[in-house]
């Protein structure tokens, strides 16, 4: 299958951030991040810039974005694609090693499927709550566990690379998360589960490219073989018969969403946490 993945890793990771996580991403952002004019924005884990450019849309001129990822061929992806807008910034970093980190200056640090690879989530929750300005807010979509059709890929079709696949994930209960973050000091607004909406694939090639470029390309479609695919799974129980939908299955599709405030002393910055206006 190696023929069918002609683009590299971070352009394909841009094609499936368009159909898998955009629309779910957007929807967090309008319902749940409220970002105003003016604001100051971390995206944490910016990928490849289509959130980030859409955050930079909603905060207007006077406001900035400033989007961080450890993946250069991303990070150089969203600069091509996003180079012209004017208050966005994209640059190569981490949890760890961000513009402004310890500043006290972000009105919102977002974060969208980012904090299940990172291992050091108690240096994550510091980080970040040192960043932000009295009353900013932390907001982060993330994963307990590996969804099982992705867990089945690297054991069947991917078997000499599974411990290293399954090495890059870091995933942890909710409960385990929120207790990271309240110990740093942030007050817990939400938290709770939605079924990705956009977890459906047209055919298995695209089920495997989101794979391949979810990983960074340590999955290697070069080892996917006919006689592995008919013990995959999901195309086994389909009988190789598309469209591949983990929509509405727990086990397979549940986003944690959370929504956390620095406070300011014994106040809150003023936010309207059940809706956007």
């Amino acid at each position: 299958m190696s023929n069918l993945f002609s683009s590299n890793a971070a352009e394909g990771y841009k094609q499936g951030s368009l159909s898998v996580q955009k629309v779910d991403g957007e929807k967090f952002i309008q319902t749940d991040v409220c970002p105003q004019a003016g604001d100051a924005i971390l995206d944490l884990g910016c990928g490849t810039g289509e959130l980030s450019a859409y955050l930079a849309d909603l905060v207007g001129p006077e406001g900035k974005v400033v989007a961080v990822d450890p993946d250069k061929e991303r990070v150089l992806l969203a600069q091509q694609s996003y180079g012209n807008v004017k208050n966005l910034s994209f640059v190569e970093g981490s949890a760890s090693n961000f513009p402004g980190i310890g500043s006290q200056s972000y009105d919102i640090v977002f974060s969208n499927q980012v904090i299940h690879w990172i291992p050091d989530k108690e240096e994550v929750f510091k980080n970040v709550f040192g960043s932000l300005k009295s009353g900013g807010k932390l907001a982060a979509r993330y994963i307990e566990r590996l969804p099982s059709f992705v867990v089945s890929a690297y054991k069947v079709l991917n078997p000499e690379n599974t411990e290293r696949l399954c090495g890059m994930f870091h995933g942890e209960e909710k409960a385990k998360t929120e207790q990271y973050c309240s110990s740093a000091g942030f007050r817990i607004i939400k938290s709770y589960d939605l079924m990705n909406s956009q977890l459906v694939f047209q055919n298995i090639h695209n089920l495997l490219k989101w794979i391949w470029t979810l990983t960074h390309g340590v999955f290697d479609p070069n080892l996917v073989t006919d006689e592995r695919l008919q013990r995959y799974y999901p195309y086994s129980s389909r009988d190789g018969k598309p469209p591949f939908d983990f929509r509405g299955i727990k086990e397979e599709s549940a986003v944690c969403h959370l929504i956390a405030v620095k406070q300011a002393g014994d106040e809150l910055k003023t936010l309207d946490v059940t809706h956007c206006k």
